[in-house]
């Protein structure tokens, strides 16, 4: 082998390979997808199929994990399902959207009409694995919420919002509910 040959085949391979990423309509049938997935981040790889999804694609990630993917000719919930499984993650189809989280993410299912927001916050601390739960003296104030296996990040920024509430995470352990100024 010549002395330039090997000199760009070690370049090639020691140059790391480039994330990368195609999705369009598959040619033969209007109702498929042709998907080509390297190295990419799944939010990214989600957000080039979700054109052809019927509903939206709603994400509740800590880390957004790179996937590599390839199909031809494949339904794109289908390539969704496959992509997401490839990414270790959990899909889940709700009426109005898909929402993927991380898999083994605590969740929250809540059904209380009127109840007081100390009551909430403690229910959520349980279900949620919060150790320690620090509500400022002056939270006060009821809702009414309907949660069915809500991740937990989306369900505390929900009731707080609707309280007029705000939290410090200091940790995984230890979260501080105060007043909107908190």
């Amino acid at each position: 082998m010549r002395p330039q040959v090997v000199v760009v085949l070690a370049i090639l391979f020691a140059i790391p390979a480039a994330a990368s990423i195609s999705v369009r309509r598959s040619p033969g049938n209007s109702k498929t997808i042709d998907v080509y997935v390297v190295d990419e981040k799944l939010t990214v790889a989600i957000g080039a199929i979700e054109p052809y999804l019927p509903k939206r694609v709603e994400f509740v990630l800590g880390k957004d994990p790179t996937v590599t993917f390839r199909a031809r000719e494949i339904a794109p919930q289908k390539a969704l399902l496959s992509i997401v499984d490839a990414a270790r993650a959990d899909l889940k189809d709700d009426d109005d959207r898909y929402l993927i989280t991380n898999p083994g993410q605590p969740t929250v299912s809540l059904d209380v009409k009127d109840a007081e927001a100390r009551e909430i916050l403690k229910s959520m601390q349980r279900q949620c694995g919060i150790k320690n739960l620090i509500i400022d003296p002056q939270v006060q104030g009821s809702g009414t919420f309907l949660f069915n296996q809500v991740p937990c990040r989306q369900a505390f920024d929900i009731v707080l919002r609707s309280l007029g509430l705000a939290a410090q995470t200091y940790s995984d352990t230890l979260v501080s509910v105060g007043t909107g100024s908190h």
